[in-house]
């Protein structure tokens, strides 16, 4: 099926009614409206309302069959027992597409709603498309489409599709990647997926050449077998990365009550995972931490890691993490243990790996050696170096504001250029030193590092065990389809 026409009008439309807007702004249907005005909808938007007349500055319509051309998608809020009447108006006006956001149905466990649900999907049958009931809708920046309440979301497109069945994951997830430099191609919030469901949204991303990474938040699908066959044909060309609520059984009835899903039990999915090459992780944290890694980090990212740490025992502490990662920490050999002899002295510090510098911040000349010392070693694939208290170049401890600015930017260029000479991936550790206020005073400059690595395609994780984490899920996924160097 030719996913791409058929969900085109629901992604890029030109022209949009939104149903349930009321004249008190702080209602449900006016705030949504002034987030598509904020966040720079290019179409035109036609307001219905029962009385027509003007909100927010527009032309409001008694009905979609009053608005003067064709539309369409139509974003709609009434309550659950008119939602199938807006629909039935918008089918007679041939609108391909409609957004339901309202809640009230089969979720409440209540079979009058679940009947309600249920003509919502035999309208569909007859010629609309939907996305809903129960959800947050569509955010598209292509498209010109944002959720409530994202009129100040990220504006540029991007590589990574997220598909939920949780509104509230949807937006702190694109909330989120603003300030970690995830960019969206489409962000889909389908809530009980009376339509459009888990697995045609997949399909759509997949024949979608500007989505290269999929992210989901799953529920339970609505065809199992149909999820698990496509998941199978697609994650080893484009990235599926799942997290899968409800395999408890506490999480299981949070998830009935939610968007009325069969959650399945944690042994189906362990299955589902170890047969294809999804990758699963655990909460929104991990999600975001595995996305980012896959944006930037290549197939040759391996389980093989030298570690760089600097003081506190990290050492210590990273190998017992990257053992039960999964991850290997293989011993330098003997030249680089000589090469790293010469450039760090040997008081308060290991040599092998993981490498404890003595320190957590070191001069650029002395970090470059050590990242060019462990790059080379034919026993590591990929490196994971921590870079911390860079809050003790500041105040009455550091130097000039000039000199710290000029050392801080060679420290920083030192990953890029050992990157690029030995073709080795390079994930930064830059610890959160804590929440005093001359701390939070540092953490902006803290953020401005982490995005000049972002920059240089170099991603950052404020924790030893986030980077671990999703270097981990990045070697497995690169392993299993063959793509990796192991």
């Amino acid at each position: 099926m030719d996913w791409l026409s058929e969900l085109r009008p629901i992604f890029y439309p030109r022209t949009l009614a939104v149903v349930g807007v009321s004249k008190d702004e702080a209602k449900f249907g006016s705030l949504f409206l002034r987030a598509l005005l904020n966040f720079g909808f290019k179409g035109r938007i036609y307001p219905v309302h029962p009385e027509g007349g003007e909100i927010l500055g527009l032309k409001a319509y008694p009905s979609v069959g009053d608005i003067p051309e064709p539309v369409d998608l139509a974003a709609i809020m009434v309550p659950a027992p008119h939602v199938a009447a807006v629909l039935e108006d918008c089918l007679a006006k041939g609108v391909p597409g409609a957004e339901v956001f309202t809640s009230g149905f089969a979720e409440t466990g209540d079979e009058r709603a679940a009947a309600l649900e249920r003509e919502l999907a035999s309208i569909a049958r007859r010629g609309i498309r939907i996305v809903g009931p129960n959800c947050f809708g569509i955010y598209c920046p292509g498209g010109g489409l944002t959720l409530l309440p994202g009129g100040n979301f990220q504006r540029e497109s991007g590589p990574v599709g997220f598909i939920t069945q949780s509104g509230g994951h949807a937006v702190e997830f694109a909330r989120e990647g603003r300030g970690r430099g995830i960019r969206f191609s489409q962000v889909i919030s389908y809530g009980n997926g009376c339509d459009l469901n888990e697995s045609d949204l997949l399909e759509y991303m997949a024949q979608d050449d500007e989505t290269r990474i999929i992210a989901m938040y799953m529920e339970g699908p609505r065809d199992g077998r149909r999820f698990a066959r496509l998941v199978k044909e697609l994650a080893p060309r484009k990235p599926v990365v799942i997290w899968k609520a409800g395999l408890t059984r506490t999480g299981g009835r949070a998830v009935r009550s939610h968007t009325a899903s069969l959650a399945g039990e944690e042994a189906v999915w362990g299955s589902f995972f170890r047969q294809t090459a999804a990758v699963p992780v655990r909460d929104l944290e991990e999600l975001g931490d595995t996305v980012l890694a896959l944006m930037h980090l290549p197939p040759t990212t391996g389980r093989r890691v030298g570690v760089v740490a600097g003081g506190g025992g990290l050492s210590v502490a990273a190998a017992d993490l990257c053992d039960r990662l999964g991850l290997e920490v293989p011993s330098f050999d003997d030249g680089a243990q000589d090469k790293l002899r010469e450039a760090i002295p040997a008081a308060g510090t290991s040599l092998r790996n993981p490498l404890d510098m003595g320190v957590p911040l070191v001069m650029a000349p002395i970090f470059e050696r050590v990242l060019e010392t462990v790059a080379a070693d034919q026993h590591i694939e990929t490196i994971i170096a921590t870079q911390g208290m860079f809050h003790v170049l500041g105040g009455t401890f550091g130097p000039p504001p000039e000199l710290r600015e000029r050392f801080l930017q060679t420290l920083v260029e030192v990953p890029g250029r050992v990157r690029d000479r030995f073709g080795k991936p390079i994930v930064i550790v830059l610890p959160v030193d804590g929440d005093e206020v001359e701390m939070i005073e540092a953490e902006e400059g803290r953020r401005k590092i982490r995005d000049q690595y972002l920059s240089m395609g170099i991603p950052s994780y404020p924790t030893l065990e986030r980077a671990a984490r999703a270097v981990a899920n990045v070697a497995a996924y690169y392993a299993k389809t063959g793509r990796g160097s192991r």
